[in-house]
């Protein structure tokens, strides 16, 4: 190699080197000065401000600098967020600005247990506030906005017992009391005429699932869903419910932690359990057991909740099943026993009610409404449907069938529904059949409750 040659060799040498070292100065500049360094010295200094003695200022001052994080394994999750969240857990912080604020439900569920994003939600591993927040591209699951924080409490606990998220609650009972079930189907309940919704929640943001209940058109172009007339309140509530549904099954510990002991949830259990086949309440019922009235008076609560657990070792001989109830449900049926000596529970247990109730019920729980209107008093509009643009009431369904014709209509619904205009779009909506979904004793008690809708005194002429 010539001189000439060694002199441009050293050169492309001396550059490359310079840019190496300048690139290694950058990359430590950058690391010494990222964001959570930042605030995690701003965490220090505040220590070391609030120091009291001189061995509470030595900690503060010897605290590292590091990356913090949580490991949940049960829930598949790592959370760096008390890398730069630092107070969460103290008390003494409250009120001061983010990211150095308390968190105030930290007993509650301390994050030790809980982590953050199983209520926040966002990308746990993250150590950037913009990846961390989730709002990047390619993440699912950005953090939620607070206002609708009480979605995140559906995971772990049932939305209508969960004194915590009263909005939630609100939301379900707005789901049910519109009919939504008529069209949708929710943990393998309801119709099939719009998709399912168990993980909406995970699919949609608020912004896109406010927009549909007011305009679904407008974000589903030919969507058959009638747009809804919610005041602002409702509105947040049923969206906030939607948002619950992330299709996300919670594991062991927090899977217990579903219910909240009280007589509703009691009530609930006691219902799904089928207790009443085998003991009575206010005369109705099963006689295998003994009639509850008053087991409130002849039992404690701590002797119901250990036969809750184990029939047989309390009372030997029992035909009661072991059905390996929570301490949770245990308490809560104990206290919806405790609470019939005081008349405060209001039974609709299904041994207790006409046929005509019962039919109210499968209207109501499989979501009828939201097509044929509240107590079927009419429907919502079908555009191009050649009988009527608009689902027809039911107040008037015995004039037009018998009790077997209308069973058979309920079982294998009408999908053709006749165009009014073949060049217009077909009607979007359609009578679903329910065989497989209802069976043969709640159709029979709907067609009961739907005979009963008829205005009497119509057949006297008057």
């Amino acid at each position: 190699m010539n001189d000439l040659s060694m002199r441009k060799f050293y050169g492309w040498f001396t550059a490359l080197g310079l840019l190496v070292s300048l690139l290694v100065v950058v990359g430590f500049y950058k690391d010494t000065s990222r964001p959570w360094k930042t605030y995690q010295r701003q965490y220090i200094e505040q220590e070391i401000r609030r120091a009291s003695t001189p061995q509470e200022k030595l900690l503060a001052e010897t605290t590292p600098v590091e990356i913090h994080q949580i490991l949940l394994p049960e829930l598949h999750r790592v959370d760096r967020c008390t890398t730069c969240h630092l107070a969460v857990d103290d008390p003494s912080y409250a009120g001061y600005p983010e990211p150095l604020g308390y968190h105030p439900l930290h007993d509650e569920h301390p994050f030790e247990k809980f982590g953050c994003t199983i209520c926040h939600r966002g990308q746990g591993r993250a150590t950037t506030v913009a990846d961390a927040h989730g709002d990047v591209p390619h993440w699912d699951e950005p953090m939620l906005p607070l206002k609708y924080i009480q979605a995140s409490c559906g995971q772990c606990h049932q939305a209508a017992d969960d004194p915590a998220a009263p909005e939630l609650a609100r939301g379900e009972q707005l789901f049910e009391d519109r009919g939504c079930r008529g069209c949708h189907k929710l943990h393998g309940v309801g119709g099939n005429i719009g998709p399912d919704l168990d993980n909406v929640g995970a699919r949609r943001s608020p912004e896109w699932l406010r927009k549909h209940f007011l305009s679904p058109a407008s974000v589903t172009p030919g969507s058959a869903m009638p747009p809804q007339k919610f005041s602002e309140t409702n509105l947040e509530a049923i969206t906030m419910f939607m948002l619950s549904q992330t299709g996300e099954q919670v594991p062991g510990y927090y899977a217990s932690m579903k219910v909240i002991p009280s007589s509703s949830e009691g009530q609930r259990l006691f219902e799904q359990k089928g207790c009443i086949a085998c003991h009575s309440i206010g005369g109705h019922g099963g006689k295998i057991g003994p009639a509850l009235d008053n087991v409130g008076v002849r039992r404690t609560p701590e002797w119901m909740m250990r036969h809750f657990r184990d029939p047989q070792a309390v009372s030997p001989g029992s035909v009661m099943p072991q059905f390996g109830f929570t301490e949770s449900e245990a308490r809560a049926l104990t206290d919806f026993l405790l609470h019939l000596r005081d008349q405060r529970v209001v039974l609709s247990l299904p041994a207790l009610m006409t046929p005509v109730e019962r039919g109210r019920e499968v209207f109501h729980k499989y979501g009828c409404a939201g097509c044929h209107g509240p107590a079927g008093k009419g429907g919502v509009p079908n555009p191009n449907a050649k009988t009527a643009e608009q689902v027809p009431g039911l107040i008037h369904v015995a004039d037009g069938y018998t009790k077997k014709e209308l069973k058979a209509r309920i079982l294998d619904g009408q999908k053709e529904i006749a165009a009014m205009d073949p060049k217009r779009p077909p009607p979007p909506l359609y009578m679903p059949s329910w065989r497989g979904t209802l069976n043969d004793a709640q159709v029979d008690d709907l067609v009961a409750y739907l005979f009963s809708l008829k205005p009497k005194g119509e057949d006297l002429g008057f």
